[in-house]
């Protein structure tokens, strides 16, 4: 290893440290050690900059500005409540409609944050009806949301498969997701059970907080009716061009998004905040970064210092729990993920299990983010009355941890088990 590349290594820990430390975006802290190896390889910026990755910059922006058009209509508020009045008191159901809803919204492309941020609050307002439902029905949500990340109409999914092919590993990314939302149910069924009988022994349950400006949860939603049609037909159409004929996400998302923006002319302000910019600038960031390392052979001196374990199920469980600890000390998991994949890839990219590593170390990062340090998280304990607040955090974060002791053992378990 030369020095360029043992700085590149030393900064790119740094960078993390400081992102968890401080609270500062990744993708800043990685464009800004850039400059350093820059100067310390020789490499020119221009050949830099060609490991930018503008098809997920645009597949990010194009698919939130989509999923914006359908928030804004009424179409998704009008969807969550529908799915609601059918489950009706059937309170058993409701974390199953919350995690479906969520699952759904995600897998066909929504970034996970949107639908969390959406329904949690809708939830909340709901549950105020089953109060003792409250906890485990958001928790259907965001579990759901964000296993159903990973699918590849997802920024999270699209995120993990680019890192992965920009080292020349291929795997199946629908089974991926499909391994990634079957361990959300597990999950989530887990967690119902736990809470019927913690509610069987009496013990105290977790409480929506009451809303101040709201008189029914049944209230009709104001809107276009027309738009919200649109929108969701337009979403429809989108998902078959997609899926069926292969378009290309981004820029069809991107397409679809402005033919309704022409037809019912919507703030179009309120739309573009409606994009994550703070993860598009963390992503490409740090994808540029990990390009630009890449460059200089630091990728190829991490493969031959993983190449010397040679127990390759030591290195699964080895990298399944490093992914899980690090995502539960960094809000960002797809900054996470991101910052993993290549060393997965570069240490079993040419393993047969190759679908089902992945799935062993992305899998259980979708189960930590009901910590409370993640905006999902910290979503749950706002809507709860604030007398709990400090139970609900508790208990969130040790669901979290447990969840990271226990998902990447049993993931790594099945993959070895294939080695």
């Amino acid at each position: 290893m030369n020095f360029a590349q043992g700085l590149s290594l030393a900064l790119l820990g740094v960078c993390l440290i400081v992102a968890v430390w401080r609270r500062i975006n990744i993708g800043v802290l990685a464009l800004a050690s850039a400059v350093i190896i820059l100067l310390a390889s020789g490499v020119s910026v221009d050949k830099m900059y060609t490991t930018f990755p503008g098809n997920l910059f645009t597949l990010i922006a194009g698919v939130s500005l989509l999923f914006a058009h359908l928030e804004k209509s009424g179409a998704l508020r009008a969807f969550v409540d529908a799915t609601f009045r059918t489950v009706g008191d059937r309170t058993y159901l409701l974390p199953w409609a919350c995690f479906l809803i969520a699952g759904a919204l995600s897998s066909m492309g929504a970034f996970s944050t949107a639908p969390i941020a959406l329904m949690v609050p809708v939830v909340a307002f709901v549950s105020v009806k089953y109060p003792r439902s409250f906890f485990i029905n958001e928790l259907g949500v965001v579990i759901g949301a964000n296993s159903a990340g990973l699918s590849p109409l997802n920024p999270t999914g699209a995120t993990l498969h680019h890192a992965l092919s920009e080292i020349n590993v291929a795997y199946n990314t629908w089974g991926v997701w499909a391994i990634s939302v079957a361990t959300g149910a597990v999950a989530v069924a887990a967690l119902q059970a736990i809470e019927a009988i913690r509610r069987r022994r009496g013990a105290s349950f977790i409480a929506p907080a009451i809303p101040k400006d709201a008189s029914s949860p049944d209230a009709p939603q104001a809107g276009n009716r027309t738009y919200a049609i649109a929108s969701g037909c337009m979403l429809g159409l989108f998902m078959i061009v997609v899926v069926v004929f292969k378009f290309d996400i981004g820029t069809t998302s991107m397409l679809a998004a402005l033919l309704l923006q022409i037809v019912f002319r919507p703030s179009e302000r309120e739309l573009i905040a409606r994009v994550p910019w703070n993860a598009i600038l963390l992503l490409c960031g740090l994808l540029t970064y990990l390009g630009l390392i890449k460059q200089i052979g630091t990728m190829d001196v991490i493969q031959q210092v993983l190449s010397g374990i040679t127990i390759p199920a030591l290195l699964v469980l080895m990298l399944a729990y490093i992914t899980a600890l690090l995502c539960n000390i960094e809000s960002s998991t797809i900054g996470v993920l991101t910052l993993m994949a290549p060393i997965v890839g570069s240490a079993l990219g040419a393993s047969p299990s190759i679908m089902l590593i992945v799935a062993a170390v992305a899998a259980p990062a979708a189960l930590t983010v009901m910590n409370p340090v993640h905006v999902a998280g910290t979503l749950i304990v706002a809507n709860t009355m604030e007398d709990q607040q400090s139970q609900a955090f508790g208990r969130l974060f040790a669901i979290a941890v447990g969840c990271s002791v226990i998902a990447p053992g049993i993931l790594s378990a099945i993959a070895i088990a294939t080695l």
